[in-house]
């Protein structure tokens, strides 16, 4: 997922919001999901997270939430 957020000279970046299946267990609701301030992350079931890119406001509370590290921007 591509998000534009303000950089410290007043440009514009562009990162990348990913999601690590590898170290996200996939076995309980997703604490990170209750956290996004848009409800832009999405669990079914208990597979691990997606994200709405249209929703995303690249706050980082997801990433921060996570206590596996599952959830970066890259």
């Amino acid at each position: 997922m591509l998000q534009k957020t303000m950089n410290n000279s007043g440009g514009t970046d562009t990162r990348t919001l990913t999601i690590n299946k590898k170290r996200c267990p996939q076995n309980h609701p997703c604490p990170s999901v209750r956290v996004c301030p848009v409800g832009a992350l999405h669990q079914k079931g208990f597979d691990a997270p997606i994200v709405d890119e249209k929703s995303c406001i690249s706050c980082g509370k997801c990433v921060k939430f996570c206590p596996m590290r599952a959830i970066a921007f890259a």
